[in-house]
């Protein structure tokens, strides 16, 4: 009998985090009911996350939980339902001031070897895990991403959120030739190395466990957060060079979290790069935030 069964027979209630399931705590996931209006990228959440915890089990990828039981139309709850592997540790969020400079090195190292495991998975073409699996992907990294990018917009200006969308539509496209340089589509969870998905033990701060299934796709491998501002030891474990040629940091910006630093951080990029600054960009209401709250990306010291 499935663990979805078990709770529908003892009568269990069954919450958004975690599930009691024959005396052990699970942690599961429900899709919201139909009714429920769900951004873009959430209508396929749980078969993402599915697909991926299949696909590193396959493998034996370290620190990655089993999937216990996916159903994608349970008729019992309505909605999906996803149940993998309970990992007992702490996130790096709530460790990270304990941990030494020794301890964040070899943190680091992990998460880059870990990063490299991921990443040998290939497919033959890009685009989310239900697209290349349902044979709708592209063949072409740049028109993956701009229907990536272009999803996140349309779901911001749904819910009116206040952007200058032209402008970054037009840096987006502007800059997008940089990307046809990636022709091999590599498993990137995009949300890897986020601080609140690393999972440690506690006493030994060991890695235990990742999460942020839910975020990958066919692409990039560098489009992970944990390349956003690599230390050393993240690139030694990785086994790659420094992030510092004009493609790769263009393609840097362009997998930027924050959308709005196309426009403010191009200057910092010619900067970098030694070139001048050419190109006059429009301001937004949202520019003296951005520049206040964001730093210029610098190496750690690896020591």
């Amino acid at each position: 009998m499935s663990p979805v069964r078990d709770l529908a027979l003892i009568g269990l209630e069954v919450p958004n985090k975690l599930s009691v399931i024959l005396g052990h705590i699970l942690p599961s996931t429900v899709s919201p009911r139909p009714t429920t209006r769900l951004l873009r990228r959430e209508q396929s959440l749980l078969g993402t996350e599915a697909r991926v915890l299949r696909l590193l089990r396959q493998s034996a990828v370290p620190c990655a939980p089993s999937l216990l039981h996916y159903d994608p139309r349970d008729t019992l709850l309505g909605s999906a339902f996803l149940v993998r592997q309970y990992i007992d540790g702490s996130t790096l969020q709530e460790l990270e001031s304990r941990l030494t400079s020794e301890d964040r090195r070899e943190l680091d190292r992990q998460l880059g070897l870990l990063v490299n495991m991921i990443g040998q998975h290939t497919a033959n073409s890009f685009g989310t895990l239900e697209q290349v699996a349902l044979g709708s992907g592209t063949r072409s990294w740049r028109e993956a991403f701009l229907v990536h990018v272009e999803s996140i917009l349309r779901d911001s200006e749904d819910v009116f959120v206040h952007l200058p969308y032209a402008e970054i539509r037009h840096q987006v496209g502007r800059l997008a030739p940089v990307l046809d340089e990636i022709t091999s589509p590599r498993l990137v969870i995009c949300d890897f190395g986020r601080p609140s998905t690393v999972l440690l033990d506690p006493v030994s701060k060991q890695l235990v466990g990742i999460a942020g299934f839910d975020s990958a796709l066919w692409g990039d491998v560098y489009m992970g957060e944990i390349f956003e501002d690599p230390s050393p030891a993240v690139l030694d474990g990785f086994a790659s060079r420094d992030i510092d040629c004009e493609p790769d940091l263009i393609r840097q910006l362009l997998y930027d979290r924050n959308p709005i630093l196309l426009i403010e951080d191009e200057d910092m990029l010619m900067h970098r790069l030694g070139m001048p600054v050419t190109v006059q960009f429009t301001t937004s209401p949202f520019n003296t935030t951005a520049r206040e709250t964001r730093q210029p990306k610098s190496k750690h010291e690896d020591g």
